[in-house]
């Protein structure tokens, strides 16, 4: 027996195993195929839907990164003007209480000095007054009778060069 592949083909067969062949396509086709071919199209326009979004989210956060860029260096340039009138505001109080504060102690100052000359003035009549008074004492036992304008002007004299009493 000779075992040749084509002699044992014959059309019965053939054809059961093309009615087979398209019977099994047709099934898979229906069941399988085209649910996945359906699938895969979703999947497909999904994909290219996500890819658009993608796109212009990317635009858009170029867009939010120039806003940003822009508002921060408007943020900067306001913050840096704010800071000068700052500084400017505090240099001006500075000088204004300076300014007070000198006319204070300008103020304190002049009545200290009139306090002083005041307290001098009071002194040097004190001083004449008890250097009359203890010359008087003394020449009253020398002499029996004084001059009292002789007095006052050696008292005077004798006060005059310490720069204590001047003349009257």
């Amino acid at each position: 027996m000779d075992l040749n592949p084509l002699e044992q083909l014959n059309l019965t067969t053939m054809v059961a195993m093309a009615a087979i062949f398209l019977v099994t396509f047709l099934v898979l086709r229906k069941v399988f195929f085209l649910p996945l071919l359906a699938m895969m199209g979703t999947r497909a326009a999904k994909l290219e839907r996500s890819r658009a979004r993608y796109q212009e989210s990317n635009a858009l956060l170029e867009k939010a990164q120039a806003e940003v860029t822009a508002i921060s260096a408007a943020a900067a340039e306001a913050a840096e003007h704010l800071l000068e009138e700052a500084r400017g505001e505090i240099a001006s109080l500075r000088e204004a209480h300076r300014a007070r504060a000198g006319a204070e102690a300008e103020i304190i100052l002049s009545q200290g000095r009139e306090e002083v000359a005041r307290l001098k003035a009071t002194e040097r009549a004190r001083l004449k007054e008890h250097l009359v008074t203890c010359s008087r004492q003394t020449l009253v036992k020398m002499v029996p009778e004084v001059d009292e304008k002789a007095l006052q002007f050696i008292v005077n004299r004798v006060l005059a060069p310490e720069g204590a009493a001047k003349e009257p």
